[in-house]
């Protein structure tokens, strides 16, 4: 087992393209996108089911082992989220390697 970070991001469903090229450019090691997340929040509830997707959340969870990636990742989508709004949270993890 290693240590590492575990980042997860919730953000609109519509900015999971956008995300997802952010991450790439800050050089994120890979992620796990969990797209129609529903749930309910300071902007009222999210569906999974809603057929436009205008009121539906994703999740991406990315794992990190390099202290500095992490503050790059957080302070890169941080102008992101403040715009369109989202969380960010991030947890000490044990990554299991094979």
């Amino acid at each position: 087992m290693k240590s590492c970070k575990r980042i997860e991001i919730v953000i609109e469903e519509a900015l999971t393209r956008r995300l997802a090229q952010l991450l790439e450019t800050l050089g994120a090691p890979g992620f796990t996108l969990i797209p129609r997340a529903s749930g309910q929040g300071d902007r009222g509830i999210r569906r999974g089911d809603d057929p436009t997707g205008t009121m539906t959340n994703a999740v991406f969870i990315i794992a990190v082992d390099d202290e500095a990636l992490v503050e790059r990742i957080i302070e890169g989508v941080r102008p992101l989220l403040a715009r369109s709004g989202g969380i960010c949270l991030v947890s000490d993890a044990a990554w299991l390697r094979h």
